[in-house]
């Protein structure tokens, strides 16, 4: 067996390194980018959440109010 067999060219090994590496670091950015946008989507729905609520809130305590204001 020759050691040829053995050896890896540094110039392949470098070339391949960079490849893996730039595809990880692209996945990685891209799954950045998706958690955000399902942050900023969560944030977006939870406030619009919170102002129905309110709405609501303020719904029913005006119709229990004038509910009770009513005689019998």
């Amino acid at each position: 067996m020759s050691d040829q067999n053995n050896e890896v060219d540094v110039n392949v090994l470098i070339k391949l390194y960079n490849q893996k590496l730039s595809s990880l670091t692209n996945q990685v950015i891209l799954l950045e980018a998706k958690l955000q946008t399902l942050t900023r989507d969560f944030i977006d729905e939870k406030n619009q959440l919170l102002e129905e609520n309110l709405r609501l809130s303020e719904k029913c305590k005006s119709l229990t109010s004038s509910t009770q204001a009513k005689p019998k």
